[in-house]
């Protein structure tokens, strides 16, 4: 059956190739549930807390392994078991952790972070194997692996007297980030160019303020109803009426009327309609 159970690390793999950061990350989660002594030779712990521990070792198991492993319910039985099946990877993982130490170089890497997990994942498999690597070690690694270019940088770092590798990849990582925004800064503008004019914000908003002011609203806007042109009452004129000359009224308006209807119809010929 796969093993649907959310897991807080990756499984133990069927090759047994990351044995080794499996075994700490057990180690360090079984502690921090209080069942670290399950796992230990001639231990005394309730059957509550052997299941629980029992439980989790296989929620991080390849599928194959726990077929292997499936009729086991004692955790420390288990745990030595898988020990004996995968921790010859110590023969294996030291060479090959000693060559990447050897060929380490910070001058390689494009990113301060990506050089600095390099260094703490060999780190982690040369101690698991028994080497053990200080942070003098750490450091003189650094500065030794500087890119050529880079040399009055390297013993600017040196003679900052860093005591830790973690102090001295925080500086870096800072140097890097300054380093970034210089070029950004840089390729935005090239170097003897003009920039460009900015726009006057608070002329564009006075000019959009205006525009809006003779911009129809539509009906029942702002208690106004009327169309286009805002509202001013201290824009109204006095009302005049003026007599259009080409509307007469009375008597000639009647006359011209009765004129007209004497004229002959285009249509029968007669008069009167």
């Amino acid at each position: 059956m796969a093993n649907m159970e959310k897991i807080q690390f990756p499984a133990l793999d069927i090759t047994g190739t990351n044995y080794i950061s499996w075994v700490t990350n057990v180690e360090l989660h079984l502690e921090s549930l209080g069942l670290s002594e399950t796992i230990k030779e001639n231990n005394t712990s309730i059957p509550q807390d052997k299941a629980k521990s029992v439980i989790f070792l296989r929620r991080h198991l390849d599928e194959s392994i726990i077929y292997d492993y499936a009729n086991m319910k004692d955790p420390k039985e288990l745990w030595k078991s898988l020990k004996d099946r995968f921790d010859h990877q110590k023969d294996i993982t030291l060479p090959l952790a000693r060559d990447e130490w050897q060929s380490l170089r910070f001058q390689d890497f494009d990113k301060v972070m990506n050089y600095n997990s390099a260094v703490l994942e060999i780190v982690a498999k040369l101690r698991y194997c028994g080497d053990t690597i200080t942070k003098s070690q750490m450091l003189e690694k650094t500065y030794t692996t500087f890119h050529k270019s880079h040399i009055t940088l390297q013993q600017q770092y040196r003679l900052r007297g860093y005591t830790k590798f973690s102090d001295l990849i925080v500086a870096l990582l800072i140097a890097e980030k300054n380093n970034e925004f210089l070029i950004k800064n840089h390729m935005t503008r090239p170097t003897g160019s003009k920039a460009f004019p900015e726009a006057n914000t608070l002329d564009a908003k006075k000019r959009v303020k205006e525009n809006n002011a003779f911009r129809g609203r539509g009906r029942g806007r702002q208690n106004y109803r009327r169309r286009g042109r805002k509202y001013n009452p201290q824009d109204r004129k006095p009302f005049q009426w003026t007599r259009s000359e080409q509307s007469p009224k009375g008597k000639e308006h009647q006359g011209s009327t009765s004129q007209k209807r004497e004229d002959a119809c285009f249509r029968c010929g007669t008069k009167g309609h």
